[in-house]
Protein backbone atom coordinates (compact mmCIF):
# COMPACT_ATOMS: atom_id res chain seq x y z
CA UNK A 1 0.00 0.00 0.00
CA UNK A 2 2.63 2.55 0.84
CA UNK A 3 4.45 1.99 -2.63
CA UNK A 4 0.58 2.74 -4.19
CA UNK A 5 -0.01 5.50 -2.11
CA UNK A 6 3.84 7.08 -3.13
CA UNK A 7 2.83 6.21 -7.17
CA UNK A 8 -0.03 8.69 -6.25
CA UNK A 9 1.44 11.10 -4.47
CA UNK A 10 4.09 11.39 -7.91
CA UNK A 11 1.11 11.50 -9.96
CA UNK A 12 -0.05 14.94 -7.92
CA UNK A 13 3.57 16.02 -7.85
CA UNK A 14 3.70 16.08 -11.79
CA UNK A 15 -0.08 17.30 -12.17
CA UNK A 16 -0.52 21.02 -12.61
CA UNK A 17 -3.51 21.60 -11.75
CA UNK A 18 -2.33 21.16 -7.73
CA UNK A 19 -0.06 24.17 -7.86
CA UNK A 20 -2.77 25.63 -9.10
CA UNK A 21 -5.23 25.10 -7.16
CA UNK A 22 -3.07 25.47 -4.60
CA UNK A 23 -1.92 29.23 -5.56
CA UNK A 24 -5.64 29.60 -6.26
CA UNK A 25 -6.88 28.77 -2.89
CA UNK A 26 -3.94 30.80 -0.65
CA UNK A 27 -5.10 33.83 -3.44
CA UNK A 28 -8.94 33.99 -2.26
CA UNK A 29 -8.15 33.06 1.52
CA UNK A 30 -6.18 36.14 1.78
CA UNK A 31 -9.18 38.27 -0.27
CA UNK A 32 -11.81 36.85 2.00
CA UNK A 33 -9.87 37.58 5.11
CA UNK A 34 -9.34 41.29 3.93
CA UNK A 35 -12.34 41.54 2.61
CA UNK A 36 -14.30 40.45 5.72
CA UNK A 37 -11.74 42.88 8.29
CA UNK A 38 -11.83 45.87 6.03
CA UNK A 39 -15.44 45.94 4.91
CA UNK A 40 -17.05 44.49 8.32
CA UNK A 41 -17.68 47.03 11.22
CA UNK A 42 -15.77 46.74 14.24
CA UNK A 43 -18.49 45.37 16.37
CA UNK A 44 -19.02 42.62 13.48
CA UNK A 45 -15.37 41.02 14.01
CA UNK A 46 -14.60 41.81 17.48
CA UNK A 47 -16.53 39.19 19.03
CA UNK A 48 -16.66 35.22 19.22
CA UNK A 49 -18.55 34.75 16.77
CA UNK A 50 -16.81 37.85 13.83
CA UNK A 51 -13.30 36.49 15.09
CA UNK A 52 -14.51 32.59 14.25
CA UNK A 53 -15.56 33.59 10.57
CA UNK A 54 -12.12 35.55 9.88
CA UNK A 55 -9.98 33.05 11.09
CA UNK A 56 -11.85 29.85 9.42
CA UNK A 57 -12.54 31.68 6.42
CA UNK A 58 -8.79 30.02 5.07
CA UNK A 59 -9.84 26.62 5.46
CA UNK A 60 -13.04 26.63 4.65
CA UNK A 61 -11.57 28.32 1.00
CA UNK A 62 -9.08 25.62 1.32
CA UNK A 63 -11.83 22.99 1.78
CA UNK A 64 -13.86 24.18 -1.18
CA UNK A 65 -10.72 24.28 -3.79
CA UNK A 66 -9.33 20.57 -2.02
CA UNK A 67 -13.07 18.83 -2.62
CA UNK A 68 -12.87 19.95 -6.59
CA UNK A 69 -8.59 18.45 -6.56
CA UNK A 70 -9.97 15.34 -5.23
CA UNK A 71 -12.73 15.02 -7.57
CA UNK A 72 -10.76 16.11 -10.51
CA UNK A 73 -7.27 13.93 -10.22
CA UNK A 74 -9.36 10.79 -9.57
CA UNK A 75 -12.06 11.38 -12.14
CA UNK A 76 -9.27 12.73 -14.53
CA UNK A 77 -7.80 9.42 -14.54
CA UNK A 78 -10.38 7.61 -15.56
CA UNK A 79 -11.45 10.32 -18.23
CA UNK A 80 -8.43 10.14 -19.99
CA UNK A 81 -7.57 6.71 -19.44
CA UNK A 82 -4.59 7.34 -17.43
CA UNK A 83 -5.98 4.74 -14.60
CA UNK A 84 -5.11 1.97 -16.89
CA UNK A 85 -1.35 1.34 -16.24
CA UNK A 86 -2.42 1.86 -12.62
CA UNK A 87 -4.79 -1.04 -13.06
CA UNK A 88 -3.03 -3.30 -14.63
CA UNK A 89 0.16 -3.01 -12.16
CA UNK A 90 -2.31 -3.54 -9.35
CA UNK A 91 -5.88 -4.85 -10.30
CA UNK A 92 -7.42 -4.44 -6.48
CA UNK A 93 -9.54 -1.74 -7.11
CA UNK A 94 -10.10 -0.75 -3.43
CA UNK A 95 -6.56 -0.26 -2.95
CA UNK A 96 -6.04 1.75 -5.69
CA UNK A 97 -8.93 3.92 -4.43
CA UNK A 98 -7.73 4.25 -0.78
CA UNK A 99 -4.05 5.16 -2.43
CA UNK A 100 -6.11 8.21 -4.52
CA UNK A 101 -7.39 8.83 -1.58
CA UNK A 102 -4.77 9.43 0.96
CA UNK A 103 -2.99 10.66 -1.55
CA UNK A 104 -5.17 13.65 -2.30
CA UNK A 105 -5.78 13.73 1.78
CA UNK A 106 -2.17 14.65 1.83
CA UNK A 107 -2.41 17.51 -0.55
CA UNK A 108 -5.46 18.90 0.81
CA UNK A 109 -3.38 19.39 4.17
CA UNK A 110 -0.86 21.16 2.08
CA UNK A 111 -3.43 23.52 0.61
CA UNK A 112 -5.26 23.81 4.47
CA UNK A 113 -1.95 24.55 5.53
CA UNK A 114 -1.17 27.13 2.89
CA UNK A 115 -4.47 28.94 2.92
CA UNK A 116 -4.86 28.94 6.94
CA UNK A 117 -1.23 30.03 7.47
CA UNK A 118 -1.51 33.12 4.68
CA UNK A 119 -5.34 33.93 6.49
CA UNK A 120 -3.55 34.59 9.81
CA UNK A 121 -0.94 36.40 8.39
CA UNK A 122 -3.23 38.92 7.12
CA UNK A 123 -6.18 38.87 9.66
CA UNK A 124 -3.69 39.70 13.10
CA UNK A 125 -1.91 42.41 11.23
CA UNK A 126 -5.71 43.62 9.64
CA UNK A 127 -7.37 43.46 13.01
CA UNK A 128 -4.48 45.21 14.73
CA UNK A 129 -4.58 48.21 12.43
CA UNK A 130 -8.50 48.73 12.69
CA UNK A 131 -7.91 47.94 16.46
CA UNK A 132 -9.58 45.10 17.12
CA UNK A 133 -9.26 43.34 19.93
CA UNK A 134 -9.18 39.27 19.10
CA UNK A 135 -11.39 37.86 21.72
CA UNK A 136 -10.61 33.71 21.38
CA UNK A 137 -8.46 32.61 23.60
CA UNK A 138 -5.13 31.39 21.99
CA UNK A 139 -6.26 27.63 22.51
CA UNK A 140 -8.98 28.29 20.26
CA UNK A 141 -7.56 29.69 17.42
CA UNK A 142 -5.26 27.10 17.46
CA UNK A 143 -8.37 25.09 16.99
CA UNK A 144 -9.67 27.14 14.30
CA UNK A 145 -6.59 26.77 12.37
CA UNK A 146 -5.92 23.23 12.66
CA UNK A 147 -9.62 22.80 12.20
CA UNK A 148 -9.21 24.35 9.16
CA UNK A 149 -6.38 22.31 7.73
CA UNK A 150 -8.26 18.86 8.88
CA UNK A 151 -11.17 20.32 6.79
CA UNK A 152 -9.36 20.80 3.23
CA UNK A 153 -7.64 17.61 4.14
CA UNK A 154 -11.14 15.48 4.71
CA UNK A 155 -12.30 17.89 1.52
CA UNK A 156 -9.90 15.89 -0.51
CA UNK A 157 -10.20 13.12 0.83
CA UNK A 158 -14.55 13.46 0.31
CA UNK A 159 -13.95 14.70 -3.54
CA UNK A 160 -11.21 11.69 -4.89
CA UNK A 161 -13.88 9.27 -3.24
CA UNK A 162 -16.67 11.20 -5.13
CA UNK A 163 -14.35 11.47 -8.59
CA UNK A 164 -13.92 8.11 -8.51
CA UNK A 165 -17.27 7.15 -8.33
CA UNK A 166 -18.70 9.58 -10.69
CA UNK A 167 -15.57 9.39 -13.25
CA UNK A 168 -16.45 12.43 -15.36
CA UNK A 169 -15.01 15.43 -14.11
CA UNK A 170 -18.02 17.81 -15.28
CA UNK A 171 -20.70 15.64 -13.96
CA UNK A 172 -18.95 15.11 -10.16
CA UNK A 173 -17.97 18.75 -10.17
CA UNK A 174 -21.36 19.92 -11.21
CA UNK A 175 -22.70 17.25 -8.87
CA UNK A 176 -20.71 17.99 -5.96
CA UNK A 177 -21.96 21.42 -5.92
CA UNK A 178 -25.07 21.29 -6.68
CA UNK A 179 -25.56 18.83 -3.28
CA UNK A 180 -23.39 21.72 -1.35
CA UNK A 181 -25.40 24.35 -2.37
CA UNK A 182 -28.55 23.59 -3.26
CA UNK A 183 -29.63 19.97 -2.05
CA UNK A 184 -28.58 20.35 1.10
CA UNK A 185 -29.61 23.92 1.93
CA UNK A 186 -33.19 22.80 1.09
CA UNK A 187 -32.64 19.86 3.47
CA UNK A 188 -32.02 21.29 5.93
CA UNK A 189 -35.03 24.37 5.82
CA UNK A 190 -36.90 21.01 5.28
CA UNK A 191 -35.78 18.25 8.22
CA UNK A 192 -35.50 19.37 11.79
CA UNK A 193 -32.24 17.95 13.11
CA UNK A 194 -31.01 16.93 9.52
CA UNK A 195 -28.01 19.97 9.47
CA UNK A 196 -26.41 18.46 12.59
CA UNK A 197 -24.95 15.85 10.32
CA UNK A 198 -25.09 17.21 7.19
CA UNK A 199 -22.17 18.04 5.15
CA UNK A 200 -22.41 21.49 5.98
CA UNK A 201 -22.47 21.02 9.96
CA UNK A 202 -20.03 19.07 10.08
CA UNK A 203 -18.07 21.10 8.11
CA UNK A 204 -18.50 24.29 11.04
CA UNK A 205 -17.78 21.45 13.21
CA UNK A 206 -14.43 20.67 12.01
CA UNK A 207 -13.36 23.92 10.95
CA UNK A 208 -14.11 26.57 14.05
CA UNK A 209 -16.44 28.56 11.87
CA UNK A 210 -19.49 30.42 12.97
CA UNK A 211 -22.76 28.52 12.43
CA UNK A 212 -24.51 29.53 9.64
CA UNK A 213 -27.88 29.41 10.35
CA UNK A 214 -30.25 30.02 13.15
CA UNK A 215 -31.06 26.10 12.52
CA UNK A 216 -27.71 24.98 12.80
CA UNK A 217 -27.32 26.71 15.88
CA UNK A 218 -30.28 25.53 17.89
CA UNK A 219 -29.83 22.26 16.59
CA UNK A 220 -26.17 21.84 18.03
CA UNK A 221 -23.28 20.53 16.48
CA UNK A 222 -21.20 17.12 17.22
CA UNK A 223 -17.96 17.63 18.67
CA UNK A 224 -14.91 18.11 16.16
CA UNK A 225 -13.85 14.85 16.53
CA UNK A 226 -17.03 12.79 15.82
CA UNK A 227 -17.03 15.28 12.90
CA UNK A 228 -14.30 14.11 11.43
CA UNK A 229 -15.12 10.26 11.85
CA UNK A 230 -18.46 10.94 10.10
CA UNK A 231 -16.65 12.98 7.35
CA UNK A 232 -14.03 10.44 7.10
CA UNK A 233 -17.19 7.59 7.10
CA UNK A 234 -18.76 8.87 4.37
CA UNK A 235 -15.53 8.94 1.94
CA UNK A 236 -14.82 5.57 2.76
CA UNK A 237 -18.00 4.33 2.15
CA UNK A 238 -18.49 6.24 -1.30
CA UNK A 239 -14.86 4.64 -1.47
CA UNK A 240 -16.21 0.85 -1.17
CA UNK A 241 -19.17 1.85 -3.33
CA UNK A 242 -16.58 3.18 -6.35
CA UNK A 243 -14.60 0.02 -6.17
CA UNK A 244 -17.62 -2.22 -6.14
CA UNK A 245 -19.18 -0.46 -9.03
CA UNK A 246 -15.59 -0.43 -10.88
CA UNK A 247 -15.54 -4.43 -11.03
CA UNK A 248 -19.37 -4.37 -12.32
CA UNK A 249 -18.48 -1.77 -15.20
CA UNK A 250 -15.41 -3.96 -16.46
CA UNK A 251 -17.61 -7.31 -16.33
CA UNK A 252 -20.48 -4.87 -18.59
Amino acid sequence: MSRQVAAELLKLRTTRVVPALLAVSVGLSVLMAALIVLLSSTSDIGGDVGGRLVLSSGGIVAGILALLLGIVTTAGEYRHGTILPTLLTNPDRLRVTVAQILANTAAGALMGVASVAATAAVSFPLLAARDVPVTLSAARVAGILVGGVCFAALSAMLGAAFGALIRSQVVAVSAALFVLFVIEPVVTSLVDGYQRYSLTGLRVAISGGAAESAGTAAGGLPPAWLAVLLWTGYALALATVAAVVGRRRDIL
